[in-house]
Formats: C-alpha cells, sequence, structure tokens
C-alpha cells in the first residue's frame, strides 16, 4: 500500500465524507433537494473508486450499497424517507471507521452484517409507503452511535477479534432534522448563520446547499496546496527562534548612540521584516471555525432525537479563523457543551409549553472576533442554572466543605460545574452524570490560553464563553520583577495595572481581598508568598498590582511587554505554577506564569491556614 496515495485518498476523502453528511441533513430537510442527492452520490462514487484502488474491499461493498441506494433515490425510484436518512447517516459512521483503520495501514474489516442487509432491504423497497420492519431505531442500533457524537479524530471501538464494528445502544427518537439558513449580524465582523432545527413535525424553509470547489486562479490552475502540519510546525519554530534573536537584537542596539543611525535603521528594518514573515507564517497555521463546527449538526441531531427534545441549531460566525492548534484541542470539549445543553439546559417540551416558552427550544454557537482574541459562545434558552442547587450538590460530593458553602460568591458557585467529579445528576447516563465533560472543557480552555466565563438566568438560559488569542505561536508577556527574581505573565490573562492603597486591603476568614473601586473586590494574590514563600510587605516594600481575571496580583514592579516564544518545561510536574519559559531581550532565562495555576495555589494556602 502506498502509504503516499493513501494519505492523499484520506485527506480527500474524509472530506467528501464530511460533506455527504451536510448534504444528507438537508436532504432530510427538503427531500425534494436533487442537488443534495446528487453531491451525496458522487462523494460515495468518489470514495468507492479510491477504495477499490488500495483494494479495501470492504469499503468498496459497504460504498456500493449505499451508492446503489442512493442511485434510485435519484431516479425516484424509491422516496427520501427517514429511515434512508438514517441509513445513509449510519453507513457514513462505518466508513469513517473503515477510514481510521486505513489509517493505520491496516485492510478495513467489513461492517456489521445487519445494517449492511437493511441497506440493501431499504434500497429495494418501492414507492414512498414500504417500511423496513423494526423502524429508525433497529437501524440505529446496528451502527456506532457514539461515532456520531464523538469529536472528529477519536477512535472507534470494535470487539477484539470479532471482525466486525460493535453495536451501540439505539439512539431511538421521534424528530425530523430540517435545515435553514440565515445571515445574523455578529459584532464587529458580520458572518453566515446556519440554522438546523429538530422537530417532531412540520417543514422547514428551503436551505441551499453549500458547493465545495477548489480555489482556481484566473488561469484555472488550483490556487490550493496541501502542506503536512508539521512542516508548518517546523517553520513556526524556525520563525520563533528568530523573533527570540530579534528581540535580543533589539534590546543590544538600545544604547548605541547617533553615531550608529547606519546599524539602528537596518536593526529596524529587520525589525519589520521579521515581523511580516511572523505574521505570514501565523496566517498559514489560522484555519476557520467551520472546521470545529461542522460535526455540531450531527451531534444535535442524534442527541436530541435520543432526548426526544425538540431543538433548533443555529450556528454563528464559521467563517472566522483562530489557530490550528485551538480548532484541533477544542473538537472534544465543543461537543460536550453541546451535550451539556441539550441533557441539562433545554427542557422537554411539554414542560416548555407549561412555562410559555417556545419550541423549537434555541440552541445557538457563535465564533466572534475580537481583535487579537476569538469568542466561541454555546448558549441556550433552557431553564438556567440554580446556584443554592449547584452549592448543595457540590457539598453532597464533598467537593466543597460546608463552611466554605457559605462564603461562597455566585461566580464561584457557577464555576463548580467545572470541577472533577461534579454532576447536578445522581445518576449517570449515556450523556452525560460523570462529572468528566465539563472538566475537560475547562482544563483545554486553560491550556490554550483562554478565558472561561458563564452566564446564566433562571428560566431564560445559560451561556458559556470561552476566548482564545488568535494565535499561539508566540506569546505577548508582560515582565514582572518579584524582589530580584523576573518572571513573565502572558498579556491576555491581564485586564490592567494598578497602584496599591492599603486602605482597600480587606482580610476576613483568613482571606484577602482588595477593593478594586466601589462596587468590585476581588482576591489579593500575593506572589512574594508563593513564588518565594516570603509575602511581599505592603508600606513597607515597593509594590505594584497586576489586576486579572484570577484576582489582583501584587509584584514589586512591572518592567514591560514583549512578544515572546514559549518553551516547553518537560521536566516540571504537570499542575505547576509556570506555562513554560522564554528569553528575554536580555538573553535570560524567564519562566512564564500560569495565572489560573497561582490563584490555585494561594486560595489552598488560605484553606491550609497559611
Amino acid at each position: 500500500m502506498d502509504v503516499e496515495i493513501l494519505r492523499d485518498y484520506l485527506v480527500e476523502s474524509r472530506e467528501l465524507l464530511q460533506k455527504a453528511q451536510e448534504d444528507t441533513l438537508r436532504l432530510e430537510a427538503k427531500p425534494d433537494d436533487s442537488e443534495a442527492l446528487a453531491s451525496i452520490f458522487r462523494a460515495f462514487h468518489t470514495v468507492k473508486g479510491g477504495a477499490g484502488f488500495l483494494e479495501a474491499d470492504h469499503l468498496v461493498e459497504w460504498a456500493h450499497d449505499l451508492e446503489d441506494m442512493l442511485d434510485k433515490l435519484r431516479s425516484h425510484t424509491i422516496a427520501v424517507t427517514p429511515e434512508r436518512i438514517d441509513a445513509i447517516l449510519s453507513g457514513i459512521d462505518i466508513i469513517e471507521a473503515m477510514f481510521k483503520e486505513l489509517a493505520q495501514e491496516q485492510s478495513p474489516r467489513p461492517g456489521p452484517a445487519e445494517l449492511s442487509h437493511r441497506i440493501r432491504m431499504l434500497a429495494a423497497l418501492e414507492g414512498e409507503g414500504g417500511e423496513v420492519p423494526g423502524g429508525a431505531a433497529a437501524i440505529s442500533a446496528c451502527a456506532p452511535s457514539e461515532a456520531a457524537l464523538a469529536p472528529a479524530g477519536s477512535t472507534a471501538e470494535t470487539e477484539p477479534g470479532s471482525g466486525e464494528f460493535r453495536e451501540s445502544e439505539s439512539a431511538a427518537g421521534v424528530a425530523v432534522m430540517t435545515a435553514t439558513m440565515t445571515k445574523p449580524a455578529v459584532e464587529a465582523r458580520p458572518a453566515p448563520a446556519r440554522e438546523i432545527a429538530t422537530t417532531a413535525a412540520g417543514d422547514a424553509p428551503n436551505a441551499a446547499p453549500q458547493q465545495v470547489t477548489p480555489a482556481r486562479g484566473n488561469d484555472g490552475a488550483e490556487t490550493m496546496l496541501r502542506v503536512e502540519a508539521v512542516r508548518l510546525d517546523a517553520v513556526m519554530n524556525q520563525v520563533g527562534e528568530l523573533v527570540l534573536l530579534r528581540n535580543r537584537l533589539t534590546s543590544a542596539l538600545g544604547g548605541l548612540t547617533k553615531s550608529d543611525e547606519n546599524m539602528s535603521r537596518i536593526a529596524r528594518e529587520m525589525d519589520l521584516r521579521v515581523s511580516d514573515l511572523q505574521n505570514s507564517v501565523m496566517c498559514l497555521r489560522m484555519q476557520p471555525c467551520r472546521r470545529l463546527f461542522q460535526q455540531l449538526p450531527r451531534v444535535v441531531r442524534d442527541v436530541s432525537r435520543q432526548l426526544s427534545k425538540e431543538v433548533r441549531l443555529e450556528i454563528v460566525g464559521e467563517d472566522v479563523e483562530i489557530d490550528k492548534t485551538v480548532v484541533d484541542a477544542l473538537s472534544g470539549p465543543i461537543v460536550h457543551l453541546v451535550r451539556n445543553s441539550l441533557d441539562h439546559g433545554i427542557e422537554p417540551p411539554e414542560i416548555r409549553r407549561q412555562a410559555g416558552k417556545p419550541n423549537p427550544a434555541l440552541l445557538r454557537i457563535a465564533a466572534v472576533h475580537l481583535g487579537d482574541r476569538v469568542r466561541i459562545e454555546v448558549s441556550d434558552d433552557g431553564k438556567g442554572m440554580d446556584r443554592r442547587l449547584l452549592i448543595k450538590k457540590a457539598v453532597q460530593k464533598g467537593i466543597l466543605a460546608e463552611d466554605q458553602a457559605a462564603h461562597i460568591t455566585d461566580q464561584e458557585a457557577l464555576e463548580l460545574i467545572f470541577r472533577p467529579g461534579f454532576s447536578t445528576k445522581d445518576q449517570a447516563s449515556e450523556l452525560s452524570g460523570r462529572g468528566v465533560g465539563m472538566d475537560v472543557v475547562k482544563k483545554t480552555t486553560d491550556k490554550l490560553r483562554g478565558r472561561l466565563s458563564v452566564d446564566t438566568r433562571m428560566g431564560q438560559g445559560t451561556s458559556i464563553s470561552m476566548e482564545f488569542p488568535l494565535t499561539l505561536a508566540v506569546l505577548p508577556v508582560l515582565y514582572l520583577r518579584v524582589r530580584q527574581e523576573i518572571y513573565a505573565l502572558p498579556i491576555s490573562a491581564i485586564d490592567s495595572l494598578t497602584d496599591l492603597e492599603e486602605n482597600r486591603v480587606h482580610r476576613l476568614a483568613g482571606r484577602v481581598s482588595y477593593r478594586v473601586d466601589g462596587t468590585q473586590t476581588v482576591p489579593l494574590v500575593d506572589l512574594g508568598a508563593i513564588l518565594q514563600n516570603r509575602p511581599l510587605r505592603l508600606g513597607v516594600e515597593s509594590v505594584e498590582g497586576v489586576l486579572t481575571e484570577r484576582g489582583l496580583f501584587v509584584v514589586s514592579e512591572v518592567l514591560g511587554n514583549e512578544d515572546s516564544v514559549v518553551k516547553p518545561i518537560d521536566f516540571l510536574e504537570s499542575g505547576n505554577l509556570y506555562q513554560g519559559a522564554t528569553i528575554s531581550g536580555s538573553g535570560n532565562v524567564v519562566l512564564i506564569l500560569d495565572a489560573g495555576a497561582l490563584s490555585a495555589a494561594s486560595n489552598a494556602a488560605v484553606e491550609r491556614g497559611q
């Protein structure tokens, strides 16, 4: 098996398969959409042709059965029915699992025989009234339903030595997928929105299928070039080293006199060229959020049917670009957030009717460009979160002590949902209840140097927002001095700088807080106590304050900012106080602090009574 040919086949075929899934959801919304049918048929035909060249016989057979059914749908020999839509989607899951085996240079094993038989039966039935015994639930029971809910790139489960994919529990439901296209505005950058409604009955407005065509120049030649991510990462690392050298050169030339004007001019020009190169390479790593969102319509469709809920999915900002590392890392967490909203947030239809709320419920996913950052929001119009219930559950599960519960703020109560092992459910289900999903969201956001916030209103809904820097390749930092030691803190974690006033410091039950203004009080985090085990003495030593989302950090002096490149510290254990290290303009190695870890260490010290 030629590895290069296999790699190209998998890249192109996975794009075709994703497009086929989107077209299948549109076909479910509009059964007479001939363009969607033709697109799905072409996708399976192309997949089958490449699989034949690679001698993946079971993949050829599977694609052929689906292609045969689609050919009859195109010719109107048989009609588009919910059962056939379920069969196509289940077939897509099986083909994706076969792709994963091919990626490991293994010949795909045969798919579930029962599902293959049902697809042939569905292709053989004539007229609009024919149905296969067992219905949609039986079809979904033949395919791995977790594949539809898992993030792209996850591993399909198989029974060892069975030769067939594991049959998972069925996802029965009564909802039918419909899709519409809208274009609401998105703050600074308008972007098209995509709506997908999961309803029990009724027709939705027509949805124009999006055609994917290769980018071409005026002469008709393709202008797109596929490059392995590892090569881009290597180039980015080299550019990072160049940025560090530029910083050192700029610092070294800072003391030149006017007689050295020629050298200074060369240094300024080099600085501009390095910045341009840095920006160009970073743009190569940027990817649209469409890649992150493309799996969500299928997730919402399957989960809402399993829960018998009516949901309309609205996707906004698919064209907003963000670093590839963020897109890849958020694939799983974004699914956790969506499933959490569907399971915990959105009420069943009868409860919504009693509350006078519209059906279907609204689940909105949005990406918004905010200068040098991107915000990704998952919001619903469900029941919201009861802070008192969250505190009660945290105490019951031993996550929160009763004395802590008495002094917890509303925002801290909301953040309990991100604690490991926390769940408002007493019994775990397929979808939630084990207290791991939201914990993953929190850890991933912190790892990507992002910010996580929760906004909820009882009876009106919940919104969870994540903000990330546009790129992770270069990190702007602020250099801080704590006595004689120099540290760096990511600028993305900083809200403002302030002079400290002793009369604004308050101590209560071992906790130290600082009144920023007339209404806002934040925890006071003494970096001297945490990093050097010697608290900085206000009124005795010279100190300054750095206000972050985690609290007010007390330092000896703020030195200045600089673009840095993060170098990992492999010998430090996970959970330490540092994100990594960088080399400053003066050539010194400087540790980059983790604002979240510092805040957690300060809280832990208070609880220990230190």
